[in-house]
Parts: C-alpha cells; sequence; structure tokens
C-alpha cells in the first residue's frame, strides 16, 4: 500500500535511481543486477519498479507510467513474465532449474522477463552452481535482479557477474518526512517530534518504521503525538531514560532500580528501555567527541539539553565502560527467563563502579580510592579527634614565636596547610587560603579529555586561592617530578583552559610547595602519637 510506484518517489537513493533510469532512458540494461542493503531500505520495491520501466509502453524520464497494459498487468499479476521468487523457500538445485528452463522461452506479453530472486544468499551451493552459466549468458530477453542483505555469503562468481548497486540506510529526516506523508493521507495529524521518533526506532529502515506508523494508525486515534506513540510502541518516555542515567552519575542505586520498577509496571518493553539507555550513552560521548547536535539520535529539545549537560559531567571511560555494561546486558536478556535481575545487577555494577574501564580501569579505581579516604580523614578529624582530645589541642600562641592552633585549622576547612612558594615565600607563609572547590571537577575533566599523564601527575593535589585571579596546586617537597611536568608542553595553560571550562572563570596558575616542617616540641605528644596512628597528617605553619 505505501511502496513507491516510481523512481521519483523513492525515498532517498538518489545514487541507484540516478544509474537505473539512465539505463531505461538510454536502453542499455544489463543481464544481471545485484542490489545490496539492511533490511527496508528499498531493493524489492526498486527491483519491482525498474521491472515495469524496462517493460513500460510509454515510459516518462526513465520512470514507468503505471496506466499502459503491461504496467497495470505486472502491478495486478496477470503478467507472468516479471516473477518475484522467495529463495529462503525456493533454495534447492530443482527450483533454479525451473527457471532455466523457462528462461529460453520469449515473454507471452512484455518486451523482457525480469526475474526477481529475493534474499539470493539463501540458495545453496548447488543452486548458485546451476544458475552460474545462465546468469553469465541469458537470453537477450531476460534480466535477472538479486537482492540481499547479506552480500558477503555469495560466491566470488556470481558476484563478478552481476552489476551491483548498495543500498544505504534512510536517513531519520528522511522517513519522518515519508511517514508524515503517509499519515496525511491516511487522514491522521503526526507531529514532527513523533516522526522523528519513530525514525529512530526504524534504524535507517523505512519499512520498519511503516510499520510502527501502521500499528499507531490502527489505534484510531486522529492524532498521533510523541507521549502517543511512545505508549502505543511501549517505550520507555525520555524523561525515565534521562533519570536513569541521572542516576548513574550519581551513583544512586535505589532511584535506578526504581527506574526498573516503573519500566515493568507500565508494561513497557525492557529490551527496548536498554536500547534506549545504549543510545542516549551514545549520544552523550558523541556530544562530548565532536560538540555537534547533528548526529544525535534524541529528538526532543529536552533530551539534547540533557545530552549536553550529561557531557560535561561525564568522563570518556566511564562512558564506554557503561555502554559495554549495558550492550552485555541487551545480548543476555534475550535469552534469559529473569530478565529483571539482569537488570537490577547490571544497574548495581553501573553505580558501584564495578565495570571494567579498560587502560583507565587503575586511574579510575586510584581516584575513587582517595575520594574515599580523604572522607575517612575527613570523619576523623572533625568527629573523633575533637571530641577526644579537644582540651589537648588547645595550644597557645607564644608570642613571636608562637604556632598557630591545630584546632583554627581544623575549623577552617583545611585539609592540608598551605606551604610557601618558592618566590614569595616572606608574604605566602603568613597567609592562610581559601580552598578553590572545584578542583576535582578540573581533575575529572581532565581525565575526561585524555590528557592522562597530567591527570596522573595531579592526583592528590589541592588548590587553593593565592588570590582573586591566581590559583595555587599545593606540591610535597618529594613530588619534585610531578612539579616538572607542569611545566611541560604548556600543561599549566592546559589546567587554566580546563578550569575555565569547568567554571567559566580565568585565572592564573601557579605551584605552590606543601613544605614538611620539623616536629615542634610545643605541640603535645599526645596529639602527634594519635595523628600517627590515625594516619592523619599534620603540618604546623608559624605565624
Amino acid at each position: 500500500m505505501y511502496r513507491p510506484q516510481t523512481f521519483d518517489e523513492v525515498v532517498e537513493q538518489q545514487h541507484i535511481v540516478t544509474t537505473l533510469k539512465n539505463a531505461v532512458i538510454s536502453k542499455k540494461i544489463a543481464h544481471a543486477y545485484l542490489f545490496c542493503g539492511t533490511r527496508g531500505t528499498g531493493k524489492t520495491t526498486m527491483a519491482k519498479i525498474f521491472a515495469r520501466a524496462v517493460n513500460c509502453l510509454n515510459p516518462v524520464d526513465g520512470n514507468p507510467c503505471n496506466k499502459c497494459e503491461i504496467c497495470r498487468g505486472i502491478i495486478d499479476g496477470t503478467i507472468l513474465d516479471v516473477m518475484e521468487i522467495d529463495a529462503a523457500s525456493n533454495n534447492s538445485v530443482d527450483n533454479i532449474r525451473n527457471i532455466i528452463d523457462e528462461v529460453v522461452y520469449t515473454p507471452t506479453r512484455a518486451s523482457r522477463k525480469v526475474y526477481i530472486i529475493d534474499e539470493v544468499h539463501m540458495l545453496s551451493i548447488g543452486a548458485f552452481n546451476a544458475l552460474l552459466k545462465t546468469l553469465e549468458e541469458p537470453p537477450e530477453h531476460v534480466i535477472f535482479i538479486l537482492a540481499t542483505t547479506e552480500p558477503h555469503k555469495l560466491p566470488a562468481t556470481v558476484l563478478s557477474r552481476c552489476q551491483r548497486f548498495d543500498f544505504r540506510r534512510i536517513t531519520s529526516r528522511g522517513i519522518a518526512n515519508r511517514l508524515i506523508s503517509i499519515a496525511k493521507d491516511c487522514g491522521v495529524a503526526l507531529s514532527e517530534e513523533a516522526a522523528l521518533f519513530i525514525a529512530s526506532l526504524s534504524e535507517g529502515a523505512l519499512r520498519d518504521g511503516i510499520s510502527i506508523l501502521d500499528q499507531c494508525i490502527s489505534t484510531g486515534k486522529p492524532e498521533l503525538d510523541l507521549e502517543s506513540v511512545q505508549k502505543i510502541v511501549g517505550v520507555a518516555p525520555g524523561t525515565v531514560i534521562i533519570n536513569t542515567v541521572g542516576y548513574f552519575l550519581e551513583r544512586r542505586s535505589r532511584e535506578a532500580i526504581s527506574q526498573i520498577d516503573l519500566v515493568f509496571s507500565e508494561g513497557m518493553d525492557p529490551g527496548q528501555f536498554i536500547h534506549n539507555l545504549i543510545r542516549f550513552m551514545r549520544d552523550i560521548l558523541i556530544f562530548k567527541t565532536t560538540g555537534d547536535l547533528s548526529h544525535l539520535y534524541s529528538v526532543t529539545e529536552e533530551e539534547k539539553k540533557a545530552v549536553q549537560n550529561f557531557a560535561g559531567k561525564m568522563s570518556m571511560p566511564l562512558g564506554l565502560a557503561v555502554i559495554r555494561e549495558l550492550t552485555g546486558l541487551e545480548a543476555s536478556l534475550r535469552w534469559s527467563s529473569s530478565q529483571r535481575i539482569l537488570i537490577e545487577t547490571a544497574f548495581l555494577r553501573i553505580c558501584s563502579r564495578d565495570i571494567g574501564y579498560g587502560e583507565e580501569e587503575l586511574a579510575e579505581r586510584i581516584q575513587l580510592l582517595e575520594d574515599r579516604l580523604r572522607e575517612i580523614e575527613e570523619g576523623i578529624v572533625k568527629g573523633e579527634l575533637r571530641q577526644d582530645f579537644a582540651s589537648d589541642c588547645a595550644v597557645k600562641n607564644d608570642g613571636e614565636n608562637g604556632t598557630r592552633p591545630v584546632t583554627e585549622a581544623f575549623e577552617n576547612g583545611l585539609e592540608t596547610n598551605t606551604g610557601r612558594n618558592d618566590e614569595n615565600s616572606k608574604t605566602q607563609n603568613k597567609t592562610q587560603f581559601k580552598p578553590f572547590t572545584e578542583w576535582e571537577s578540573v581533575l575529572k575533566e581532565l581525565s575526561g579529555i585524555g590528557r592522562m599523564k597530567l591527570y596522573s601527575s595531579l592526583i592528590g593535589t589541592k588548590a587553593v586561592w593565592t588570590d582573586d585571579k591566581t590559583i595555587g596546586i599545593l606540591f610535597q617537597e618529594e613530588d619534585e617530578f610531578k612539579r616538572r611536568i607542569l611545566n611541560e608542553n604548556g600543561n599549566m595553560s592546559v589546567i587554566a583552559d580546563t578550569v575555565k571550562r569547568v567554571t567559566g572563570l580565568e585565572v592564573n596558575v601557579s605551584v605552590l610547595n606543601n613544605k614538611k616542617e620539623e616536629k615542634n616540641s610545643d605541640v603535645p605528644e599526645n596529639i602527634l602519637a594519635f595523628a600517627k596512628r590515625k594516619g592523619v597528617k599534620l603540618d604546623i605553619i608559624d605565624e
């Protein structure tokens, strides 16, 4: 019902349409054609149009007129000079021998006999061998059109005897325009967003898109928008996909599991849900790499904004690892009777980061370990140390040579005391710097853009504001090698640019030396012993 009837009605595939039309106009017709391409891209449709065009009594610019007695007879099946054979069910040597016996006879009504053999790769080896001689030197009045989705399965001897045409996947925009036109002819108003969504599900196969549209039209609704199409097809709405990816990023296992409850309770297809998750993750990584929205599967403005937001937060190694996990899950769902359990365990692995990261796994795991150790250290410093040793920590200033109270440092939120800049030690050693709170985000961004050498040298460092325009990076004295890395290949400029991308601020970047002090006799021994036992590092800065 919805098949194009002329070359001009074919959606895209212009490289093939132009060649076949010119062949009809010039009457230079080959004896064998091979149409290759994925399902639903127009191979059989093009073969039928071409079969009518070469026999049409009144062709118009290479197109069949579809009005003459030959065209009408081919369309309604009353002319048997054009035959369509399904090789999937007629793949034996005997079937091919029947064709060979028939080709010697001239056409009864048309000018040429046309044999359209669909899914030709399903023929047996014996059938291919029987066809070879006839395929190479058929009678003048015979044309073979072979159609297949798997040309690599055809013998080389067959491939060499045919003119090959490769059908491309149809773009989402081309499919959407065709679907809107079909819906209009059926008296249904299909929104552009809904058409693009159906096109994205069909993945370049127009026939699949038409089948989905036909299912939606069958509901009897005069208007079809995105929400109604998603409900009819049983696909999770875009908000569910967006929320799930957000929970992955924030490592919120409970909320991620709740999205699975929603999918199953609403009767949505879990396999399609995982498939759409993979596509959305793919969009995030593609946008992160190219910065271009034109190559995304996402069609709504809400989804496109979410893609841009997640791309700034998700590292490339994490994104690739999540896609690998979900792809394996999608394959497993097809054969499992416990789909829900598989999805839940996969989501828990993703949220707990118990997934392989490939070459970047070690750096990511080190960063995760350091984050957890820092949380433990903060808990010790802010809780247990204050409770058990609050009275001992109240170290009094001793005139000019006194030391700053340790408790004051903790209350000011400094995990690591600032040291002395090599060039400005006289002024900076008396300054209490404000921590740069976005430093961890800067490090993750460096990892995400692939600057792993620089990222590795900065693991475990802190950053502070030395003034309104300058950020100082704190290194220990023993980290001289890491300090040198920062001065290589414009790394300081890379850090400054990364800070600007993360925070929007233009800053200068400097290096500070977090110099270790000798043991100070003014600090009570019980504090030093406690710090050593708990692994807490204490640095005392002279006031």
